[in-house]
């Protein structure tokens, strides 16, 4: 069998660990580790977008993984804050929430996207041939945000908003769209007038995937650079698993690498996580985030306070 259909097999193999629960973490069985990652696409399948990681995970650390599958962002703060998840992907501002709730978590990594820096923007996109060509043409509009929980499909373009003059919640009327392929194509299907995603998921992924064609959407609107999403672990870990999972983010969850050890044929054989663009991860602390803080503090965002 081709080193390329064995990537695909353990693709099917660690499927089967989606029927879980979230009863039991790994700083408690010392067997299991519990993943959980934010949906960033409504319809993807989160267990074969981590495959490739989870068994990098479970090879260097020797303990089994299961990913927890979930359908919003407050999950996997809850779950964290919870101590029922040892390792999770957030986006920039889900991780700040988690810890201001509580959560005992270090973040230990943030996706890198190979010739690109370690940001992402925020795009408010309108249908071709629109009107709205800023921000203050979504006044009154209905506007498809992503969560309330998300950097760049909620809480930057809240501050931009208000920045316009436009409060985010009266100002306009504001649609949770669940995910950013949803909130694109909430607008190029006429359910938004508008919508806020993440810059890859306009510019590429949608299109790749043919759910866009290139020039169905326009840019209004372009946010300050964004910290990349991060990979935090849960503090009650083992200091070894801890050391072991570092490790194993920044030095060998990358496309290069998991060539180099014989998990996938070639790098365009090798997903790191949901989105296909992410090369794989660099190292990142808890000050990575303060920006985030800093927007959080300007917009007042409720989510944004201390439980």
């Amino acid at each position: 069998m081709s080193r390329r259909a064995l990537c695909a097999a353990s693709l099917g193999a660690v499927a089967a660990l989606s029927a879980c629960s979230w009863s039991t973490a790994g700083a408690e069985s010392g067997e299991e580790l519990t993943f959980a990652a934010i949906p960033a696409e409504q319809n993807a399948d989160p267990v074969v977008d981590y495959a490739n990681v989870i068994k990098l995970i479970e090879k260097n650390t020797g303990r089994k993984v299961k990913f927890v599958r979930s359908t919003d962002y407050n999950a996997v703060i809850e779950g964290t804050v919870s101590g029922k998840i040892d390792i999770a992907e957030f986006g920039p501002l889900s991780y700040v929430l988690a810890r201001n709730n509580g959560a005992k978590i270090t973040p230990i990594a943030s996706t890198v996207t190979e010739g690109r820096p370690p940001t992402y923007l925020s795009y408010a996109v309108v249908k071709a041939g629109s009107p709205i060509k800023d921000l203050a043409g979504l006044k009154g509009k209905k506007v498809c945000f992503v969560d309330p929980g998300s950097t760049s499909g909620y809480l930057f373009p809240a501050a931009a908003l208000l920045g316009a003059g436009i409060d985010p919640k009266t100002g306009v009327s504001p649609v949770m769209a669940g995910g950013h392929d949803n909130s694109v194509t909430s607008v190029t299907g006429g359910t938004c007038d508008a919508g806020f995603a993440y810059d890859q998921m306009v510019d590429k992924l949608l299109v790749d995937k043919g759910k866009i064609k290139q020039g169905d959407v326009e840019v209004v609107w372009k946010s300050e650079p964004i910290p990349n999403s991060p990979i935090a672990i849960s503090d009650a870990l083992p200091a070894d698993i801890k050391t072991k999972l570092a490790d194993t983010f920044v030095k060998d969850a990358n496309k290069d690498r998991m060539v180099a050890l014989g998990i996938c044929a070639d790098a365009g054989a090798s997903k790191v996580t949901s989105d296909g663009e992410v090369w794989g991860f660099g190292a990142v602390n808890d000050a990575t985030f303060d920006p985030i803080r800093k927007v959080c503090a300007a917009t007042k965002h409720d989510k944004c306070s201390e439980a």
